[in-house]
């Protein structure tokens, strides 16, 4: 296990680390674009609220027993199933697909934080308390997710244009990540969402 995680951390350092600056600052960008953008159009900010609690809504979660662990299992699976698209879309050979998913993901806690700011709450309250528990796990598996699909659409470009190229290692080695690393920490972040953030909301 030992030599598996450090094999992990010298594929981060030598192939995914700078897509993942990139993938971040996109993410972190697209979160704050949104947010003063929408600070500016209350109309179209309330359109775009409601329809992320009703995107929401739509996964059917919030009714799942958090004592239990099935608020655990239930954002587990879906935070899984939106990091295995990211992760597969680098199997598109181009990069928009992985880029607008990240965008998306981004632009859609910028919604949440300028409706919180909208109505007059704290959004560094939201961010400190809603946000960090269990984002500090969940977001870099979704930037990673991204990074090792830009890793594979390079890896497709780089076998077109010579025959040679490992793209099979190239894609082991992603999957291995994905599945070493990327689902580890959303399991860890649906633990916390489920058990420890809701004491931080005081809920």
């Amino acid at each position: 296990m030992k030599n598996l995680y450090a094999e992990q951390w010298r594929l981060f350092k030598t192939k995914y680390g700078i897509h993942f600056l990139w993938i971040f600052l996109l993410f972190f960008l697209s979160g704050l674009t949104a947010y003063f953008y929408l600070l500016r159009d209350e109309k179209l900010l309330v359109i775009l609220a409601k329809w992320v609690t009703a995107m929401f809504n739509q996964k059917d979660i919030a009714h799942l027993d958090a004592q239990t662990g099935e608020l655990a299992f239930g954002l587990f699976w879906n935070n899984s199933v939106a990091c295995l698209l990211i992760f597969l879309s680098g199997f598109i050979p181009i990069f928009l697909p992985t880029l607008a998913i990240i965008c998306f993901n981004g632009a859609i806690i910028g919604i949440i934080m300028a409706y919180l700011k909208f109505n007059g709450n704290s959004v560094m309250e939201f961010l400190l308390a809603g946000v960090v528990p269990h984002g500090i796990f969940e977001i870099p598996a979704i930037i990673l997710a991204g990074a090792l699909a830009v890793t594979i659409t390079l890896g497709v470009y780089q076998k077109l244009d010579n025959r040679r190229f490992p793209l099979k290692s190239v894609i082991l080695d992603a999957f291995k990540t994905f599945l070493f690393v990327c689902l580890p920490l959303l399991l860890i972040a649906a633990l916390v969402e489920s058990f420890v953030t809701p004491l931080f909301l005081g809920v």
